[in-house]
Parts: C-alpha cells; sequence; structure tokens
C-alpha cells in the first residue's frame, strides 16, 4: 500500500474535485425555468436527475471528509466494524473504505 501522505493527497485531490462538482450542480439547479412549457417539462426531468446526482455527491464528499479524519486519529485502514485491516486491494479501489470485505458483505 502507498503511504498516508498518497492516500491524503489523492483524497484531497478527490474531495476538491467532488466539491467543485457539487456547486456546478447547485448552479445548474438554481437557474430560472424556461418559459416555454415543453422545454421547462424536460428541464424539471433533468433537474431531478441533476439532484439524484448531487446527493450521491454530498454523500461521497462526507465519506472522504471521513476518510481524511480518520488518516489524522490513525484509525484509517481500519474496519469500523470488526477493527481488522480493512485491506491493501479494497482501499486501492475505495479509498474511503470504512469497512473489510468480510463486514461490507
Amino acid at each position: 500500500m502507498t503511504n498516508l501522505e498518497d492516500i491524503k493527497s489523492l483524497l484531497q485531490e478527490k474531495l476538491a474535485a467532488m466539491i467543485e462538482r457539487s456547486e456546478d450542480i447547485d448552479d445548474d439547479l438554481t437557474e430560472p425555468a424556461d418559459d416555454d412549457w415543453g422545454e421547462a417539462a424536460v428541464e424539471a426531468a433533468g433537474d431531478e436527475v441533476l439532484e439524484e446526482v448531487g446527493d450521491v455527491t454530498l454523500e461521497e464528499i462526507a465519506q472522504i471528509k471521513q476518510a481524511l479524519a480518520r488518516i489524522e486519529n490513525g484509525g484509517y485502514g481500519l474496519c469500523m466494524s470488526c477493527g481488522e485491516d480493512i485491506g491493501a486491494e479494497r482501499l486501492k479501489v475505495l479509498p474511503y473504505a470504512t469497512k473489510c470485505m468480510s463486514c461490507a458483505e
């Protein structure tokens, strides 16, 4: 596994990107509706999808912030359910994982 500073840097970069994405979504959702009824209906449907993407983005932001906090307090890489190591391969794929594969199933 790479060192914690590398992981921290990766998470901070991902956090910045996710915050930017969230702000872009908020900007799109606050745009005034089109005056054309048909176009407004299409925009409303698109806004529903954007809201869902925004919710997922906010959840990922929270998970990344939690992972950064675990790095700071020494708990990074330990399963929050059983206390065992999460495993380098799992953390490589999902660096903000909170559970080992056994507990995640």
